[in-house]
């Protein structure tokens, strides 16, 4: 939800697709006894206890993180472990692309991943109409 630091909604964009969540862009809402899992957005990182938050919900629900280039070092050990990390990677080019054209990430030499486009989980705003404060 555009402008709100936390929210309540359906996982639609990772592994853990349709489980009841908390949101959280700015700050740790109130958890909800139904709540499955819990999602930080690339924006979490930037309020005051970020990796504390985060670390105190790992044993007790799944946690998605958005991470970056900017932002990946602040995962911790505990974090790359147990929580499902979503890295981000800008670029507005790839909508451009046929459905079976690739997309080649290239990490350094010899070490790349490549995947056709029709192959990717594809997420549109219908899917976030069901979100909820």
């Amino acid at each position: 939800m555009k402008g709100k630091a936390c929210w309540y909604g359906k996982e639609v964009e990772g592994r853990l697709f349709g489980l009841y969540t908390l949101f959280c862009r700015y700050k740790i809402g109130k958890i909800k006894k139904s709540v499955k899992h819990i999602y930080f957005t690339i924006e979490f990182w930037e309020t005051e206890n970020a990796i504390n938050d985060i670390e105190n919900l790992l044993l007790d629900y799944p946690v998605s993180i958005e991470v970056d280039e900017a932002t990946y070092k602040y995962l911790t050990p505990n974090m790359k472990v147990r929580a499902h990390i979503i890295y981000r990677v800008k670029d507005k080019n790839i909508f451009d692309l046929k459905e079976t054209d690739s997309v080649f990430i290239d990490g350094n030499m010899y070490n790349v991943l490549c995947f056709t486009k029709h192959n990717a989980l594809k997420v549109n705003y219908n899917d976030y109409s069901n979100d909820t404060l």
